[in-house]
């Protein structure tokens, strides 16, 4: 069972290690558009493309991907273990084990992660400028 109010508490916690990561003081609009985006992301490709797109070597760079990997790479990190975030290579390569090895686990992560994202939304938009 997942408490509301414990989800809320994780969230505000992610938002701000990711700041203090950052070294800002507030999350700027592209910030806050990079976990919007990763809110929907997660709910029409899932939590294993989003590892994945963290991940990407391609050369799909460009000023969107510069800005959204650093916060979902912080945020996705923390939610795999919050005091010491994986690499972009570990963190896809959790996320893929667990949907191979533990299919179970890994749709209750994505759940999980589903729900704190609304959390994540509602804290970046609290410290935003």
């Amino acid at each position: 069972m997942v408490n509301p109010e414990q989800m809320s508490l994780t969230a505000h916690q992610h938002i701000q290690t990711y700041l203090s990561i950052s070294a800002k003081k507030a999350i700027d609009k592209e910030d806050l558009n990079a976990i919007l985006r990763l809110s929907q992301h997660l709910r029409v490709f899932g939590l294993l493309s989003a590892a994945a797109y963290v991940n990407q070597t391609n050369a799909q760079e460009g000023r969107v991907r510069s800005r959204t990997v650093p916060v979902w790479k912080s945020l996705l990190g923390q939610l795999l273990d919050s005091q010491n975030p994986p690499s972009e290579k570990e963190l896809r390569e959790a996320i893929v084990n667990m949907a191979k090895e533990e299919p179970e686990k890994y749709i209750a992560t994505w759940r999980k992660v589903m729900m704190l994202s609304n959390y994540w939304n509602f804290w970046a938009r609290a410290y935003s400028v």
